[in-house]
């Protein structure tokens, strides 16, 4: 059985009975669909017909914008997550939203794979607030992984958090 079957079990199983859900309600999806991608805006950030999807539990290096250069690996973030997406329809998890009104989301490919992982995993994103992530041991062992493998942004001489580099560009020294 797949993710999102066991979830639909969690979530038929806790409104039959008074017994304890099997899964915490932190980790039950509020919506879920089915669509392909309108576009990716970059290596975190997926706009579908119904919204904005933010993967939850990861950080991408940043891309670059008007007046800023961006992250190294911003762009080979992107571009897998596009890679990844395209492949077919993809199921999304809505787990809530962000401080922005985007949807906080975990993504699953065409193969029932879990893309915000596969970007940790790559070295890609880093786990990111796993306190509010479910899957959040996953991300943690493949960010280890990634690091111990040097795979990624882990690789880089110099990495800077991409949120360091967001509070860095908002206020930059003179």
């Amino acid at each position: 059985m797949g993710l999102l079957g066991l979830i639909l079990l969690a979530l038929w199983t806790g409104g039959a009975s008074a017994a304890p859900p099997l899964i915490p309600k932190h980790l039950i999806p509020i919506q879920t669909f089915v669509a392909n991608p309108e576009r990716v805006s970059d290596g975190d950030t997926v706009v579908y017909p119904a919204g904005i999807c933010r993967l939850i539990g990861v950080d991408a290096p940043e891309i670059p914008h008007p007046g800023k250069l961006g992250q190294p690996m911003g762009q080979q973030a992107t571009e897998a997550l596009r890679g990844e997406l395209q492949t077919g329809p993809n199921t999304v998890l809505v787990y809530g939203k962000d401080k922005y009104g985007r949807f906080l989301c975990a993504i699953l490919d065409s193969q029932g794979y879990l893309v915000n992982l596969m970007l940790v995993e790559s070295g890609l994103a880093e786990a990111y607030f796993l306190d509010k992530a479910p899957f959040a041991e996953g991300f943690r062992a493949a960010e280890a992984r990634a690091k111990q493998q040097k795979l990624g942004v882990w690789g880089l001489p110099k990495y800077e958090r991409p949120e360091d580099y967001r509070k860095r560009m908002k206020h930059p020294q003179p």
